[in-house]
């Protein structure tokens, strides 16, 4: 018996999507993330991200070296440099 996916909101954008995990083939399990930045975004989000932010994550960014230097790139991208 194949299991649906479930309804879930992205912690990221608050956008509705169906989250594929208990599935068994979930989306977010194709895309080549590398572990140090799932790692972070497990550390930084709490849930499954939409495909629309996982995907710029991970197109936009090269692999994480820290859960520190993800949430400092996030905060710089949300908010900008204060002068």
């Amino acid at each position: 018996m194949r299991m649906s996916a479930t309804p879930a909101v992205c912690p990221r954008c608050s956008g509705a999507f169906e989250c594929g995990i208990g599935t068994g083939a979930c989306w977010c399990r194709e895309l080549d993330i590398h572990e140090i930045t799932r790692a972070s975004l497990t550390a930084f989000y709490e849930g499954c991200l939409c495909p629309n932010c996982l995907r710029s994550l991970h197109d936009d960014r090269p692999p994480v070296p820290s859960t520190r230097s993800f949430l400092a790139a996030q905060l710089k991208r949300k908010y900008g440099r204060r002068r």
